[in-house]
């Protein structure tokens, strides 16, 4: 992954980051967050290319699943990939799927909280699990490839608390971004006795 890469997912996450922050309510759901990552990504990644087998796809993809002791275990929410690795019509090899890569360019998982969401351990331990499915991936390529070649993010939004300080506290391992934002829904404050109906 170029550092022009880098700066496009950036600014990719930033942008629905302010959209958040101005507008809760444009994201009512983790689908939502991924739909307008992926809005935004597709201007940077969604020019079409051969693929590896001569068909054509893009980089951007999403619900990727990775194989752990011979099964489809882990789950990717958003995976960009070298066009030119991916095969799509040779994948008799790979029937469960339908396609097959070689090592990814970018993983980013995502996890969002609704204001009346679950509570903050709940929230935390949720987030844990995906740094630790992350440093398994890290660990995974880094053995196929004898160093760690993709970039890793986490983006957390949330509605119902700020916890940015529990946040910091996580052992996040080297070389995974995370952004966390939290942005107060409208849905929590009253609205004045001028608007209610």
């Amino acid at each position: 992954m170029t550092e022009q890469e880098k700066r496009n997912i950036e600014e990719s996450i930033d942008n629905v980051k302010n959209a958040f922050q101005r507008a809760p309510n444009v994201l009512l759901t983790e689908e939502d967050l991924r739909v307008h990552l992926c809005h935004r990504l597709i201007n940077h990644f969604g020019t079409e290319n051969r693929t590896n087998d001569g068909d054509i796809s893009i980089s951007l993809h999403t619900e990727i699943r990775w194989y752990g002791n011979g099964n489809l275990k882990t789950r990717s929410d958003i995976v960009l990939v070298d066009v030119s690795s991916l095969d799509v019509s040779k994948h008799f090899k790979l029937p469960s799927k339908g396609y097959g890569f070689n090592i990814p360019k970018a993983i980013i998982e995502l996890k969002f909280r609704r204001p009346n969401g679950e509570a903050t351990s709940q929230f935390l331990k949720k987030i844990r699990q995906d740094i630790i499915k992350l440093q398994e991936l890290i660990r995974v390529f880094e053995t196929v490839q004898g160093q760690n070649t993709v970039a890793f993010w986490m983006v957390v939004f949330d509605k119902k608390h700020n916890i940015q300080c529990n946040i910091d506290e996580l052992k996040i391992p080297p070389g995974v971004n995370v952004t966390y934002c939290f942005a107060e829904s409208s849905e929590q404050t009253p609205a004045p006795d001028a608007v209610r109906r």
